[in-house]
């Protein structure tokens, strides 16, 4: 007789549970995407809706990263203070309170507010789910988890952006994200049901104590990181490389493809979905080049370069490629700026090991500020450039050479971002320590402040 072991689907739960867990976390973070990206196809309909110029656009899609950016540091500190289970389920119920707003406005103002709300909601995705990892995995899993996490956001940008706009042209814009209203009170209800905030066996790493001290260690933390030029450096660098997504992708690029290549919706979203598709297969692979000839420097300057290039003739020469080769031409700008991740490693090793997990968060912190500070920028050089007679909902009709003016932020910012990197201090991938911080370390335990993930 054939004898069964009733104990291998229980062994395949246990062992699968945790990966369920962090799936959870990446669920919230895909999630946080489709929030992120979703005005870049309502461009038209919600400057109709609110009566809005362009300034005025960029300025409300940029409250998102008003609340989001601030919040990377103290992230970290809230998690440990209230435990994981709970921060991710408020902060998703936090993020559809604010879609509810938005989508329930009825002028600007109160849209402004709801997308505050999302943008403050969606900060605690990324670290939450790194933050289960470093949890519920093995310490040799966290890397993978990491990148897993950042290439599934990723292809969920690329992918609500296709969503929406079938979506929205057959049910208007409030329709389809009363549709992400469901997904995130489902998505809270399974927080809730599956995610526990350490295994039963894990004792509780502190209590209300704990956490004061770690204020304090933040401060110091944040003093050695913000007086250390070089991170300044770094910071720039990224968010200039970083302009690509969070500037086009999230909400400019569509709007130009189909005003300056005549596209339709549908081919426009293919292009953009191009650059996503690029930067998930190329960021990866770049870190790993980079590890193994122990450089950070170089791999930032030659892919850089490319991506200068690339988009100058983009912007400036926009007859230059067919709509079959603009595919081709954004995926290859998306793998060139898949190098920006290199500047977290940099974030890390360019300051003590004890404070390798506030750098990165303050890395992360920086390179998002570019989304906050040049999305209403890109608005703004939009309105001040055009001369394009009032359309027919009185508000400006914006031409071609008005986008190509308003986004050359973009390869310009690439440019900078190249010449500030030969200021850069190679690493050689290894942790600078300071001679002078010694006494602070002892104070800190020898332990990262926080510990939170890559980007978002």
């Amino acid at each position: 007789m054939i004898s069964r072991d009733r104990t291998v689907p229980f062994s395949f739960l246990r062992s699968s549970y945790p990966w369920m867990i962090v799936f959870c976390g990446m669920m919230f973070y895909c999630y946080n995407y489709f929030l992120r990206v979703s005005p870049s196809v309502m461009h038209n309909e919600l400057a109709d809706a609110f009566h809005i110029t362009a300034t005025q656009f960029g300025t409300l899609a940029a409250l998102y990263y008003y609340a989001y950016t601030p919040m990377q540091i103290p992230a970290g500190i809230i998690y440990d203070r209230f435990g994981v289970r709970f921060v991710i389920c408020s902060a998703c119920l936090m993020a559809v309170i604010g879609l509810s707003i938005f989508i329930m406005a009825d002028n600007y103002f109160i849209a402004g507010i709801g997308r505050f709300a999302i943008g403050l909601g969606c900060a605690f995705a990324y670290i939450g789910t790194l933050k289960l990892a470093s949890i519920w995995l093995p310490p040799n899993r966290f890397a993978t988890a990491a990148c897993i996490t950042t290439a599934i956001g990723m292809l969920s940008g690329a992918l609500s952006q296709k969503y929406l706009t079938a979506v929205i042209e057959m049910i208007g814009y409030q329709s389809a994200l009363r549709t992400a209203l469901v997904a995130g009170v489902v998505l809270s209800i399974i927080v809730v049901l599956l995610v526990r905030s350490r295994p039963k066996d894990q004792p509780i790493a502190g209590d209300g104590m704990e956490t004061t001290m770690n204020l304090k260690k933040l401060g110091s933390a944040l003093r050695i990181i913000f007086t250390n030029p070089q991170m300044w450096i770094i910071g720039l660098i990224g968010c200039l490389f970083y302009l690509p997504s969070s500037v086009f992708l999230d909400l400019w690029g569509i709007p130009y493809l189909k005003v300056v290549y005549q596209l339709t919706p549908e081919q426009a979203v293919s292009i953009s979905s191009s650059t996503f598709y690029g930067w998930i297969i190329s960021s990866p692979l770049i870190g790993y080049f980079s590890d193994k000839i122990k450089r950070r420097r170089m791999p930032l300057i030659v892919t850089g370069t490319f991506a200068a290039i690339l988009l100058s003739l983009l912007f400036y020469f926009p007859n230059l490629f067919t709509v079959s080769q603009l595919n081709l031409v954004f995926f290859t700008v998306g793998a060139c700026c898949g190098a920006h991740s290199l500047c977290f490693a940099l974030g890390k090793e360019a300051n003590p090991i004890q404070v390798s997990g506030t750098s990165v968060a303050v890395t992360n912190m920086l390179i998002m500020a570019g989304g906050a500070v040049f999305q209403p920028v890109v608005g703004k050089l939009l309105d001040l450039h055009t001369s394009s007679p009032i359309g027919p909902n009185g508000l400006p009709v914006y031409t071609a050479a008005d986008y190509t003016f308003a986004l050359s932020v973009i390869p310009i910012g690439a440019a900078i971002g190249i010449i500030l990197a030969f200021f850069l201090k190679e690493t050689y991938c290894k942790t600078q320590a300071k001679e002078e911080h010694q006494q602070l370390f002892a104070s800190m335990s020898g332990s990262s402040v926080l510990r939170p993930g890559m980007e978002a």
